[in-house]
């Protein structure tokens, strides 16, 4: 590693991010798990990460004899498991694109199996916790309505919208989110690919007219094309300062499979939109950690750029958050922290301030204080308060 990123990692999370490489370093693997491993936190550190799908795979295409029988076993039941729920999703976002699709609404999934399929060649070597579908901006009060028809039941926001509300709500976020009981799966609808509609400033209708399938256990899903798909998983990794290992799994194995010429039109892409730094840190992070292939010309720019630096930096302790493979949300100043830094990911005026507009509105506050229409303004003073009130309940509560 070079000597941006310094920090001395646990010897459990060394091994892990050894066994997530892609393809498999079985040198790399073996020299990792000679080091005196903790199991137990072996094994945190990939539930922490969500790979252990990708683990125990890469562990099968070696002969590293290392590991106790323990935990090759744990992986391949979590691995199994996994591998259930995929199906399930796969067969779920199948049902509901065509129920979309049925009512003349342009839908397409992004990340979940078809990025597997894109970056492993194998649907069930991504752990995904949720279905993500990105659905026409102009069709999403008529895509809400069929989802909740369809068996879901909406949990965020998890109280009705007024139009007023709604028109607030549409603007300052991306998505609903909705669990439908009977199968125990979580599906999130989005209208746009950040909260921020400055950070990836996109036309969703260009989505569709471009959009890329992808053959998933057989059947079909349209899916966001290949450079964009690339430059909204640098920034949804950044935003969440890369704190999961499987987001730069996923970015390591693209790499792999994208010829440079396409990361030369990926890289001039990402000047072009202004996300120049949330491409750098991932490129350098994959570079330096997975030791995924970047051009050489390319990564000596990414290492040129001072702000990519220090979110590179950021993202090492984010990934190490406290050297406890536990969930740094759950620790009481973890998101604080990460808001901070969305104000760094993106250079200029009108990306900082719409950020700050985005971090000042709290729809949770509108359904813990109910206020008329008229008194709407008074939630951007309240906030402060709100945001006080709910640490020190968090810290009471630990």
């Amino acid at each position: 590693m070079m000597s941006i990123i310094a920090t001395k990692l646990p010897p459990e999370l060394e091994l892990v991010i050894a066994c997530s490489r892609w393809p498999a370093d079985e040198r790399e693997v073996q020299a990792r798990a000679a080091a005196s491993i903790d199991w137990g936190q072996f094994l945190k550190w990939i539930r922490r990460n969500r790979i252990a799908s990708l683990v125990d795979h890469n562990l099968r295409q070696t002969s590293c004899a290392m590991f106790p029988e323990a935990v090759v076993a744990k992986l391949r039941s979590d691995a199994a498991h996994n591998a259930r729920r995929v199906l399930i999703q796969i067969a779920e976002a199948e049902r509901i694109t065509r129920l979309l699709a049925d009512a003349g609404i342009r839908s397409m999934v992004i990340k979940g199996s078809a990025l597997s399929v894109l970056a492993f060649g194998d649907p069930t070597l991504r752990e995904s916790h949720d279905i993500d579908l990105l659905v026409d901006p102009a069709r999403m009060l008529e895509a809400d309505r069929l989802i909740i028809d369809a068996g879901y039941r909406r949990i965020t926001p998890n109280f009705e919208l007024t139009p007023f509300q709604y028109g607030l709500y549409e603007r300052w976020r991306c998505q609903m989110g909705y669990y439908l009981d009977s199968l125990e799966t979580t599906l999130e609808l989005h209208w746009r690919l950040t909260a921020n509609s400055a950070l990836i400033p996109l036309d969703g209708a260009r989505f569709f007219s471009r959009s890329q399938s992808v053959p998933v256990a057989g059947t079909s899903f349209n899916t966001l094309p290949d450079q964009e798909l690339f430059l909204y998983l640098c920034v949804h990794g950044s935003v969440h300062m890369w704190f999961r290992l499987k987001w730069l799994a996923d970015i390591a194995a693209l790499l792999h499979r994208l010829h440079p010429e396409v990361i030369d039109r990926i890289a001039s892409r990402a000047q072009t939109l202004g996300v120049g730094r949330p491409f750098h840190v991932a490129l350098i992070l994959a570079h330096d950690l997975m030791a995924a292939p970047v051009p050489s010309d390319i990564l000596t720019t990414a290492r040129k750029d001072r702000a990519a630096r220090k979110l590179v930096i950021a993202a090492i302790r984010a990934l190490n958050w406290q050297g406890s493979p536990g969930e740094p949300g759950e620790t009481p100043w973890f998101y604080t922290w990460l808001s901070w830094h969305a104000f760094q990911l993106k250079p200029g005026l009108r990306y900082r301030w719409r950020e700050l507009q985005n971090q000042a509105s709290s729809p949770e506050d509108w359904a813990r204080v109910r206020l008329p229409q008229q008194l709407f303004f008074l939630y951007l003073p309240l906030r402060p308060l709100s945001w006080v009130l709910r640490k020190t309940l968090f810290l009471v509560g630990r």
